[in-house]
């Protein structure tokens, strides 16, 4: 899983970002293009960038989002091995 750093995230030009109350909150879209994954479900709010309108987050609220669906993802895995593990075959 790619890490997200915010000062790093701050610094370059691709990465759409606004300070509001003494936070960055930084354009989702832009994320989930550099990360390659799906941001859809995190928490977002739209503030003004460069004269648009934007859904942006926290890069906290986004590292949230992104350990949630990790978790649950592997809980569909653990179900799976589980299932394998009591699968008792007839044929002996």
């Amino acid at each position: 899983m790619y890490k997200l750093e915010e000062k790093e995230l701050l610094i370059r030009a691709d990465i759409r970002n606004v300070e509001f109350n003494n936070e960055y909150y930084f354009s989702i879209e832009d994320i989930a293009m550099e990360i390659k994954e799906d941001l859809s479900e995190i928490k977002t709010i739209v503030l003004p960038i460069n004269e648009k309108y934007i859904e942006v987050a926290k890069i906290s609220d986004i590292e949230k989002g992104r350990k949630k669906k990790t978790q649950e993802e592997l809980s569909e895995f653990n179900q799976a091995l589980l299932k394998a593990r009591n699968f008792k075959s007839d044929n002996k």
